[in-house]
């Protein structure tokens, strides 16, 4: 993926924003949303902000406007044909993500949107179903704008961090390498098991594994992170990340 955008922004590089802003909107949007890769679209992306081919709070701002705009159309789309979408078959047979969903609005609406956007199956659903629910605009669209904020900040990161320790120069980069990817895998293993773990606690006999693995992960992730901050590529690598971002 990165290798064809990296590809396409060559060959046209007056419309790489455009190009940014539409497949953004795609996986913002109701169901076409759960075809567009938007994971692996926002790393590509953000390696090249990395690589200072294309500035990053302006991909952050085209993003989140792209997001917000899809969100609103499927919030929008829910509220104006929720007969027609209640009888769709197909949108019958997620009622399993349908119910979470529902609940977790019902529960907290700012906490449901702004996490639901940054999950995958929840992102091109949520803001249909907040509409079906005849969800109010004054509580919808505040809560949708700081979410279409946040999530594309959140999701260049990853390729931002890859793209900027690619671009270095020096020597033994190789153990620099591992253990930037070791300390932020590490990082995203210990929060899944520990948010696995908070999922079973209130069970009869909560799974400990989870627990002690996250435990663990982070133990090893702290490692792995101390070791980076002796490398001698570090310093020069906070000073290049920080300059792009700020």
């Amino acid at each position: 993926m990165e290798q064809w955008l990296q590809q396409l922004l060559t060959e046209y590089q007056a419309y790489a924003l455009l190009i940014l802003f539409l497949l953004t909107f795609a996986e913002s949007v109701a169901v076409l949303g759960l075809l567009v890769p938007g994971t692996a679209l926002m790393f590509s992306f953000g390696v090249l902000i990395g690589a200072e081919q294309m500035g990053f709070w302006t991909a952050c701002l085209v993003a989140a406007l792209a997001g917000l705009v899809g969100d609103s159309l499927s919030y929008l789309a829910g509220r104006k044909f929720r007969p027609q979408l209640e009888s769709w078959n197909w949108l019958s047979r997620q009622q399993k993500e349908l119910n979470k969903i529902s609940a977790a609005l019902e529960n907290n609406v700012w906490l449901a949107i702004v996490a639901g956007r940054f999950i995958g199956p929840s992102r091109p659903l949520l803001p249909l179903l907040a509409g079906m629910l005849q969800l109010s605009p004054s509580r919808y669209f505040p809560a949708a704008t700081l979410a279409c904020v946040l999530w594309p900040i959140a999701y260049f990161l990853p390729g931002i961090l890859a793209g900027v320790a690619w671009q270095l120069k020096g020597t033994n980069l190789a153990l620099f390498y591992s253990l930037l990817a070791g300390s932020v895998l590490l990082a995203v293993v210990s929060s899944y098991l520990l948010k696995k773990y908070l999922q079973h606690k209130e069970q009869a006999t909560p799974d400990r594994r989870w627990f002690w693995g996250s435990l663990v992960s982070l133990f090893l992730a702290a490692v792995l992170f101390f070791q980076l901050s002796q490398h001698p590529a570090t310093p020069l690598y906070l000073k290049e990340l920080s300059g792009l971002m700020f």
